[in-house]
């Protein structure tokens, strides 16, 4: 979509609560590349807590950047934890409501459930339409329709976020599925990773890995059960495993903990690595041969698309987000949640047979191309923007 420099662009002040590059970071990303990319009259205003790994991306990237009093927000446990988020809002809402009217921005998109705390209360006050991204798959109960109300539109990354907002009690008029984007530009199969030379990981040997956050719900134990189970059979000696990934907020060191004693029970050392998250994102995801995503309560699945953008074979749980990206046997496999063997069959398959391989690497990245793109992500939302502003 080209535009002439005559036409009024739409200011959208981007509030995101945290520093930290995870998926809600990325696909924030996408959407401002895809927007750049298709010449989009929106002008973009990002609001980020502090310095860190996002914030430098982003102003390296040649965006407004602006620090913000936002802070990521655990679900209270407790009145006393309840009446510290109140006052988080209290307190950050009047700094946003000035930036917001400082910047001349004409709607707030608050890229997360807990930064549109702050941004619906702030688009009330200044009279601004306000966007609420929701990309959890977790019930909100009695909050969900307090903070629909504060929202004009509500952007849900799947059907099945859409369903459960709804099942909260969210008017579904207020929702409008859009999937996350993925630029493909940037995503492009490489012949060669520098992560796993680095790790010393030859081309005889058959990695499979999980990419993601070490939180309990990706449901990593399940990977490692699949994992022993394969070494066990004798039936892939080429194999070999890892998790890729970090705590990035320090919140699971018992978490990780369990994980790598789940990994020396089954003596499994000498086939399994645990690697830290990388800079590069794409040198990581193409130093493996298999992507398997094992999360239960997945409500998308970027690491999907990334790893399906560069041919990777892809294997997830058949439910929720992953439902909704995999074709069954098609662009990937989807295996029965809550079945260790299913899922160690599924890995065997994809190890042992070629040609399965080569037919799903054959569909992936064409999927993603043509359901996925960040341009047509950036399109959809940019047709929201124009409706609201």
């Amino acid at each position: 979509m080209l535009t002439d420099s005559h036409t009024p662009k739409t200011r959208v002040l981007y509030l995101n609560h945290s520093g930290q590059m995870s998926g809600a970071e990325a696909s924030l990303r996408s959407l401002l590349r895809g927007i750049r990319q298709s010449d989009a009259p929106i002008e973009p205003i990002l609001a980020l807590p502090g310095e860190g790994p996002f914030s430098e991306i982003l102003r390296d990237e040649g965006y407004h950047v602006t620090l913000a009093p936002l802070r990521r927000l655990n679900r209270p446990r407790g009145v006393i934890e309840g009446l510290s988020c109140i006052l988080h809002v209290m307190q950050t809402a009047p700094h946003i409501c000035r930036l917001a009217d400082g910047s001349g921005a004409h709607l707030i998109h608050s890229n997360t459930t807990t930064a549109h705390l702050v941004g619906g209360v702030a688009a009330q006050k200044t009279g601004k339409p306000a966007i609420w991204h929701c990309r959890d798959l977790v019930s909100l109960a009695r909050i969900a329709p307090q903070l629909a109300g504060k929202a004009t539109k509500i952007i849900a990354i799947s059907e099945c976020v859409r369903a459960q907002l709804e099942k909260d009690g969210v008017p579904g008029e207020k929702i409008v599925v859009v999937p996350n984007g993925l630029d493909t530009d940037e995503w492009r199969p490489r012949e060669k990773s520098q992560l796993r030379q680095t790790l010393g990981i030859g081309s005889e040997k058959f990695l499979f890995g999980v990419v993601g956050q070490l939180v309990p719900w990706k449901n990593h134990a399940a990977f490692i059960e699949a994992a022993a189970k394969i070494v066990a059979s004798g039936e892939a000696p080429n194999a070999h495993f890892c998790i890729l990934g970090g705590d990035l907020w320090g919140e699971q060191n018992s978490y990780v903990g369990e994980l790598r004693a789940l990994v020396k029970k089954h003596d499994l050392m000498p086939h399994f690595n645990f690697i830290p998250n990388q800079s590069d994102a794409v040198d990581a995801m193409s130093a493996l041969d298999c992507l398997v995503h094992p999360a239960l309560d997945e409500p998308f699945g970027r690491v999907l698309m990334e790893a399906m953008a560069l041919q990777k074979p892809v294997i997830a749980m058949n439910q929720n987000g992953p439902r909704e990206i995999i074709t069954h046997q098609s662009d990937g496999l989807l295996v029965a949640p809550d079945n260790n063997d299913a899922l160690a069959e599924a890995m065997l398959e994809v190890l042992t047979h070629p040609a399965l391989r080569e037919h799903l690497a054959a569909n992936s990245r064409k999927t993603v191309e043509e359901r996925f793109h960040a341009l047509e992500h950036a399109t959809k939302i940019g047709e929201l923007y124009k409706s609201l502003a």
